[in-house]
């Protein structure tokens, strides 16, 4: 019987004489010569022991490739491998040639001692004339099965998609089936092109991926919360270089993971990221010409409709404008403005902002929104303030985006060589630029709910939003959040997105027992500018530069007492 018939060796009753031995081990070495394990593209799966075999025989065993055409990899931005795939070998066994099954098992255990013996025994009776013990073995593990001599084995090449960075950019990356065909994220999206040998470029950046997990890993574990997400985006070409689901995991194991964590909260999962939702409304107002940039709206009171009543956490006693409304997150403010503007403006922004279909970012992944479309009153002012719409992080990113970038429309890409700009004019430059003062009054005034995410030098902008959790069986849970933070930086120019959400996070003795957005997501994003902002090489600027106010309009911001200006 042929145990190798890939590499056509004859090792039949190999070891009932020694120098059949002496043989095998002429044909082993004829092997090594030719056979190899490492290039550029693999990666060493074990030392081959010296003590037979030549330094030239152990060279080549290190430094020589297959030629076969491989799965493509896939890279980061900067030519980083986040996936690739390495040749390996396999042992297997044909039964109905083992002479001796106890004699069989005890040489496999003494190479292999965790296979168990048990387990060995029933696959030696078994009545199939192939059997696989392991998907992989080492070329060590080789050379020894080829000096102990075990009949009925065959060893088949076959080949493994590995994840150098483990649980790095998992969600992003997907994975593959045992056969190698590609069952989630870019390894399904361009499936076909991968298996040809063609490797792709994303627009992910490795270190900035790590940092973005790193910060929002630490405050997911510090507010005990049940997961978030992070996303990092280019504000003017769509280009995504971190995007963040926690939990996550090691994509070397994505058929071994719970569905639970494989589950895409940045890309897939839609939530009513709430007071996030008043930029689109503010941008919706300035836009529409059917409100008066001065004219103000009387929040003092709640405000009930139908059924419904709506209030403010902080209230007010007197009527504010919208750069107030923002910077003071007022649900009654934000309630009265949509109401003017109406739900048919209200949802053909909506459309046009993408926030009523699913994105076209390069992986299965995405979830489509669920945004109540009666068009009644009470609908038009809930969804205002982020109640009533359900979208994913990754729309929130791009509608920021879009606001930002002088109002053209923003789509988010995972690819590098792609630039996501339809030259589509959304809202006019003028509320644009509305937009990017008031939301950097959100993080710079004293007033804003985003103050603990201000970085000097940096000019961040943003909003914060807090939302009651929706409970799968009706309504809602009355003690359980979604906290998110959107916003760019720096507002005078606007480079980057960030957008951050956090599951359920729990109020803490060193927060007061806040679990608000304000003090669970705006202090990432702080942490998170800081540390990358080098790498992305925008630089801080002095408040005293004549760029620093440049493009930002100064609006004045009262507080408790109405009378108090900044």
């Amino acid at each position: 019987m042929k145990i190798f018939d890939f590499f056509d060796i004859d090792l039949t009753n190999f070891n009932h004489s020694k120098s059949r031995k002496i043989k095998l081990l002429v044909c082993s070495l004829i092997f090594v010569i030719s056979f190899t394990t490492i290039g550029y593209r693999t990666i060493t799966l074990a030392s081959v022991k010296k003590d037979n075999l030549s330094k030239t025989v152990n060279k080549k065993i290190e430094t020589r490739t297959f030629k076969e055409n491989l799965r493509g990899n896939i890279y980061d931005r900067n030519n980083n491998i986040l996936a690739t795939t390495i040749n390996t070998l396999s042992l297997n066994i044909n039964p109905q040639e083992v002479l001796n099954k106890k004699e069989t098992i005890a040489k496999l255990i003494l190479i292999f001692p965790n296979l168990n013996s048990e387990k060995l025994l029933k696959k030696l009776n078994s009545n199939k004339k192939h059997i696989n013990l392991l998907r992989e073995i080492s070329p060590k593990d080789y050379i020894r099965l080829l000096q102990i001599g075990i009949e009925g084995l065959k060893i088949q090449k076959s080949t493994k998609r590995i994840y150098p960075n483990n649980s790095l950019a998992s969600h992003i990356l997907g994975g593959t089936d045992i056969d190698g065909k590609g069952i989630a994220g870019i390894e399904k999206k361009f499936d076909s092109q991968l298996q040809e040998g063609e490797s792709i470029n994303l627009s992910i950046h490795s270190g900035i991926q790590h940092i973005t997990k790193k910060l929002l890993s630490d405050q997911i574990t510090r507010f005990e919360a049940e997961g978030g997400a992070g996303i990092v985006m280019n504000a003017k070409n769509g280009q995504v270089y971190s995007i963040v689901s926690l939990p996550d995991y090691n994509a070397n194991n994505y058929n071994k993971t719970l569905s639970k964590k494989l589950f895409n909260k940045a890309t897939k999962g839609i939530y009513e990221l709430g007071s996030t939702l008043k930029l689109i409304t503010a941008a919706i107002a300035f836009e529409s010409k059917l409100i008066n940039e001065n004219e103000v709206f009387d929040v003092s009171k709640p405000l009930r409709v139908s059924s419904r009543i709506i209030s403010d956490f902080h209230p007010l006693g007197y009527a504010i404008n919208i750069p107030e409304v923002i910077v003071h997150s007022s649900n009654i403010g934000s309630a009265k403005i949509a109401e003017k503007f109406g739900p048919s403006i209200q949802l053909k922004y909506l459309r046009s902002l993408g926030l009523m279909n699913i994105l076209s970012l390069e992986i299965p992944e995405l979830g489509k929104p669920q945004v109540i479309m009666d068009k009644k009153v009470l609908s038009t002012m809930t969804i205002s303030y982020g109640h009533g719409i359900s979208i994913t992080p990754m729309h929130l990113s791009s509608a920021t985006a879009t606001i930002v970038n002088n109002g053209i429309k923003v789509n988010p890409t995972l690819l590098l060589d792609k630039t996501s700009i339809e030259n589509l004019k959304i809202i006019s430059r003028e509320t644009s630029m509305k937009m990017k003062s008031i939301m950097r009054l959100v993080v710079s005034n004293k007033y804003g709910t985003a103050k603990k995410a201000e970085v000097a030098g940096y000019l961040i902008g943003g909003k914060t939003g807090t939302a009651e959790k929706i409970n799968p069986n009706g309504g809602y849970f009355k003690k359980k959040n979604i906290v998110a933070f959107t916003g760019a930086f720096p507002m005078n120019d606007p480079q980057f997105i960030i957008t951050i959400m956090i599951d359920n996070p729990k109020g803490q003795r060193f927060s007061h027992g806040y679990r608000t957005a304000g003090w669970v997501a705006a202090p990432v994003v702080k942490r998170l500018v800081t540390r990358i902002a080098p790498i992305l090489g925008v630089k801080p600027q002095l408040e005293s530069s004549s760029k620093f106010s440049k493009n930002l309009l100064n609006y004045k911001i009262r507080g408790k007492n109405k009378g108090a200006n900044l």
